[in-house]
């Protein structure tokens, strides 16, 4: 386990995409601090949810993934019906800019932590939910989120002394939200 001082960083990484353990691991914490009644913010993958396909392709991709929107329940679509002759990621990028708006405004009320299924390969690009990412530093929000390994190199310029990796362990994002935290709320 990492040393408090690292942990005292606002951003919690986890390397991983998505229905990766990592995700998992990260929806799960989201779930717990909800039910300690934690302002969280941001959006994951359900369990259970469906993801890209194993191989990571995106040839006659079908995805059907949703996000979960951890301030209002609601589930979002983020996979469009291509058609079958498509050889396109089917991701609905109109869809996910909804997702990211309904979170900004989330931010915006007022929040105690964001929590954010991942930075992958659209955040790399400047897109997805790169302004959640944004608006939840500016907000001084912690923050904890899977990392898609493709995107490492520009996760780290983008959150430079601002993350810390942390395994993919249930204890080690418990162990960073103490130290955010500070004590004010206690962990199931």
């Amino acid at each position: 386990m990492p040393a408090d001082s690292v942990l005292s960083a606002p951003i919690a990484a986890l390397r991983g995409g998505s229905g990766s353990a990592a995700a998992q691991v990260l929806a799960a914490f989201a779930l717990r601090r909800k039910a300690d009644g934690v302002a969280v913010v941001g959006v994951i993958v359900p369990s259970g949810a469906a993801t890209h396909a194993a191989d990571g392709g995106h040839k006659n991709c079908q995805c059907k993934g949703v996000l979960l929107d951890l301030s209002t329940g609601e589930t979002i679509g983020i996979h469009q019906d291509l058609g079958p002759g498509s050889e396109a990621c089917n991701l609905d990028s109109s869809a996910l800019a909804r997702a990211c708006g309904g979170v900004e405004r989330a931010i915006a009320a007022g929040a105690e932590l964001a929590v954010l299924d991942r930075f992958g390969g659209q955040e790399a690009a400047r897109g997805g939910l790169m302004a959640v990412f944004q608006a939840a530093v500016a907000a001084g929000l912690p923050v904890a989120c899977v990392v898609a390994p493709k995107a490492e190199a520009v996760w780290e310029k983008f959150a430079e002394g601002l993350s810390v990796w942390l395994p993919a362990e249930a204890e080690a994002l418990e162990a960073w939200w103490q130290c955010q935290a500070g004590g004010k709320r206690r962990a199931a």
